[in-house]
């Protein structure tokens, strides 16, 4: 009888467990944490249970509800900017999530896929690592360490600004053996430390950092916007080494081309290689942000000056919109850009991943022959579902390349904005 009772007490709690499982995926997964809504506009969710939805704003409160399980709302007389909560209940009185609703107005892009070379000046001297340094007498010290961090970024040695990491290798060895003072961000926050560098075995006065200014590579370019406003990538540039996200202070877009393609496979991305011409007759435009979501800034052409056609302005799909099934990305390999198809296999509404709301899997034969899937240099690879621009490529499944996530175009446009 006792075993009996413990198996029970087991079976129940796994039940329980069993069943907060699927609360998540239900509802917290599927129900959006945000809802951008276009005035006049109805949306409709529908739900395995009977749910009831109470809008409620500044001015007024009204609730909608229907026998068949679903809720819904619409923006009517309201204006973009307009924001509202959404409370939503189980059979009207469980509280099941809070969604943030946004009025915005109809929104359209020019979708592009070509590959841009990138480059970011970071804003102050990045910390990327600390390391020992060998004295004339061989021992091994790191006089830093406990001081800087690795992520900080140094502003100014002595009261004298700094944004080369050459300015910061020459105003220590010109320390003369003093402790020097530094003005660093760490965390947003900004303060001084005190260092006291040390001669090496070469009687070069360090203090033991490794230190990085500016970032390079190749990725995306995913739109244009009617205001000659791009954005990129689809995820942010993060630093090799720290793999925090480059704090920068300014930077640009440059012609790139492309000269080989490492195909994907299981366990091994693959990768697009390519010259970047860093030059000011090369430049294509001027990176203003860099966010989780991608790097936002203007072009120096407008996409008419470009070459770019009425015709190939999209109107822009809200999250809600997009469904799963067949879709397609642009995306430029041996110098033509193209459409290949692809299937949207996932869509995680709440986007508590972030910039990984879509699941895609590549299945055009031409593609997959060229690139085994999605490889680096892909990110930010516009994506188009019936008309629409519905997001972009931001990451590969590393153990199969055919396979990838994908960001809402919703989100890359309002981040830009905020």
């Amino acid at each position: 009888m006792k075993k009996y009772k413990i198996s029970l007490y087991i079976a129940l709690f796994c039940s329980v467990i069993l069943g907060i499982t699927i609360y998540e995926y239900t509802f917290y997964r599927q129900i959006p944490d945000t809802i951008y809504l276009q005035k006049g506009e109805r949306e409709e969710l529908e739900f395995a249970l009977p749910v009831t939805g109470e809008l409620t704003s500044k001015e007024a409160s009204y609730i909608e509800t229907w026998e068949s399980g679903q809720t819904g709302i619409k923006a009517s007389g309201s204006v973009a900017g307009d924001h509202y909560i959404w409370k939503l209940r189980l059979f009207g009185v469980i509280p099941l999530k809070e969604v943030n609703v946004e009025v915005i107005d109809e929104e359209s892009v020019y979708p592009i896929g070509v590959p841009i070379g990138i480059y970011v000046k970071t804003d102050g001297v990045l910390v990327a690592g600390l390391g020992n340094i060998r004295m004339a007498d061989g021992r091994e010290v790191c006089p830093c360490s406990n001081i800087l961090q690795v992520g900080d970024y140094i502003l100014s040695i002595n009261g004298e600004s700094v944004s080369l990491k050459g300015e910061v290798i020459d105003k220590i060895k010109a320390c003369e053996g003093e402790s020097v003072i530094m003005t660093i961000r760490r965390n947003g926050q900004v303060s001084s430390v005190k260092v006291l560098p040390v001669l090496n075995n070469e009687g070069n006065y360090q203090i033991g950092v490794w230190i990085r200014d500016s970032a390079q590579g190749i990725g995306t370019l995913t739109y244009i916007d009617e205001e000659n406003e791009f954005g990129a990538l689809g995820h942010g540039i993060n630093d090799i080494d720290t793999t925090d996200l480059m704090e920068i202070n300014y930077g640009g877009l440059y012609e790139t081309q492309i000269i080989s393609i490492k195909k994907g496979e299981s366990g091994e991305p693959g990768e697009i290689s390519g010259v970047i011409r860093f030059v000011e007759d090369a430049r294509e435009g001027i990176i203003k942000l860099n966010t989780v979501n991608g790097i936002y800034g203007v072009m120096d052409k407008s996409p008419k000056e470009a070459g770019v056609s009425e015709e190939e302005l999209y109107p822009v799909a809200l999250k809600q919109n997009i469904r799963l099934g067949d879709a397609q990305i642009l995306c430029t390999i041996n110098g033509e850009t193209n459409a290949y198809d692809v299937q949207i296999t996932d869509i995680d509404y709440s986007q508590s991943e972030g910039n990984r709301g879509l699941v895609i899997q590549i299945t055009d034969p031409v593609l997959l022959s060229q690139t085994g899937g999605i490889v680096q240099g892909m990110s930010g690879s516009p994506i188009v579902q019936d008309g629409k621009f519905i997001g972009a490529v931001t990451h590969v499944f590393v153990n199969d390349p055919t396979k990838g996530y994908g960001i809402f175009a919703e989100t890359m446009l309002h981040m830009a904005q905020e």
